[in-house]
């Protein structure tokens, strides 16, 4: 999965696996991690989370439904 923009993710709850291009760092309560546009990454629950993604503005709805269809 990638985004054109940059992304900021939040753990909000649990405990989550964040790969970023083949590398694996296990996030929990608390941490934040930022990324640029265009940067493969994969997230994968340890236990029920909830995590806060924010994307930029300038991101498109069209293209984010395009991600979802192709996942």
């Amino acid at each position: 999965l990638t985004f054109i923009i940059s992304e900021k993710s939040n753990v909000l709850e649990g405990e989550i696996n964040f790969g970023v291009e083949g590398k694996t760092h296990p996030l929990n309560k608390g941490d934040i991690i930022t990324l640029e546009g265009n940067i493969a990454h994969d997230l994968t629950a340890l236990k029920d989370s909830i995590i806060r993604l924010t994307l930029s503005k300038l991101d498109h709805p069209e293209r984010v439904e395009k991600v979802i269809t192709n996942s």
